[in-house]
């Protein structure tokens, strides 16, 4: 008598199939529904009632089989010439904890931490390593690498800029901001005329200018009052910015040298969007546990989304064992 072979991903004589368990792992991690939720919805549908607890085993089990992705993942993003990293905070069983992102045009990996800091950084272990363009906010832990070019994102200095000029009308602050938003434009008709630079003459004008503002504009600050207590005295908020756009004239105007460069860090903000949307959603994170499952399956789900490619069918091929198939990584 012939008989098949059992399939190897099923080791009970009763129990769900791939698809259910991709279509869960996808509710949750992608539209960020809880699991009671989801759990109400399978109901629905198809009219069986599923525990919330054989909904955290589906992610575990999908969590599981990405552990090899996540470390692929990783060696990805530190061979991308430009990388965007941005953090915020997520509530976990009520504490404030961190999640950390990595992202290019192709790939983006999600990690969780108890730190906001080089700390964090150092164990989700990706900056460390890199070599590569940062794109980033001022969040001075990103300059603790020095192995590193980083960029600054300019979106978010136009917004401090404009709040010097609301709340205390600098002068200094509007031609800045003017001067960055015309440099951005003209690198914007340069790539569009298929430029890969900026002529000398161009470049060394808009440099000529922003240090022409930010010296003028130090003139307006004059030292500090001494303080009998200890440590730095305290400086205004537009002293702050304007110290740290000289000190980082180059990081803030890479993008007129390099024009890989994007003026802003819009990419990471985009792709961490999503982490404060679940928040509004499902709210806190019933365990430090279900955080890292979601940020693991959530960086496999935008990394396919990146590419165009089926978040179901990825996701299948995690419980089959393969589940680099769509992306060509090999396992």
């Amino acid at each position: 008598m012939n008989q098949e072979k059992f399939p190897i991903n099923v080791k009970a004589t009763t129990q769900y199939g791939d698809n259910i368990k991709a279509w869960v792992s996808y509710l949750n991690a992608h539209h960020m529904l809880p699991y009671e939720r989801i759990a109400e919805l399978i109901e629905d549908m198809v009219k069986h009632k599923i525990s919330t607890g054989t909904i955290y085993n589906f992610l575990s089990e999908s969590y599981n089989n990405l552990e090899a992705f996540e470390e692929r993942l990783k060696k990805e993003l530190l061979k991308e010439e430009i990388v965007h990293a941005d953090e915020t905070g997520v509530n976990v069983q009520g504490n404030l904890k961190w999640i950390h992102i990595a992202s290019s045009n192709s790939a983006v990996h999600y990690g969780v931490h108890n730190k906001r800091g080089h700390e964090a950084m150092d164990a989700i272990d990706i900056l460390p390593n890199y070599q590569g363009v940062l794109i980033h906010d001022h969040w001075s832990p990103y300059l603790h690498y020095n192995n590193i070019a980083h960029s600054f994102c300019n979106a978010h200095i136009l917004r401090e800029l404009q709040s010097q000029i609301d709340n205390h009308d600098k002068l200094w602050a509007k031609e800045l901001q003017t001067l960055l938003k015309k440099a951005n434009k003209i690198v914007k008709i340069h790539k569009e005329e298929q430029k890969t630079s900026l002529s000398n003459e161009i470049r060394d004008k808009i440099i000529k200018e922003y240090e022409k503002i930010t010296s003028k504009a130090i003139k307006e600050y004059p030292p500090p009052k001494k303080s009998n207590k200890r440590g730095r005295p305290k400086q205004e908020k537009g002293k702050n910015l304007l110290d740290r756009l000289i000190k980082y004239q180059t990081e803030t105007l890479r993008f007129i040298d390099d024009f890989r460069v994007p003026f802003t860090n819009n990419l990471a903000e985009r792709d961490l969007r999503m982490i404060k949307v679940k928040q509004k959603i499902s709210g806190t994170f019933a365990s430090f546990k279900g955080a890292e499952l979601f940020c693991r399956i959530k960086s496999f789900i935008a990394t396919l989304k990146k590419n165009s490619l089926s978040v179901l069918d990825g996701l299948r091929d995690s419980f089959t064992f393969q589940p680099m198939r769509l992306l060509g990584w090999g396992c």
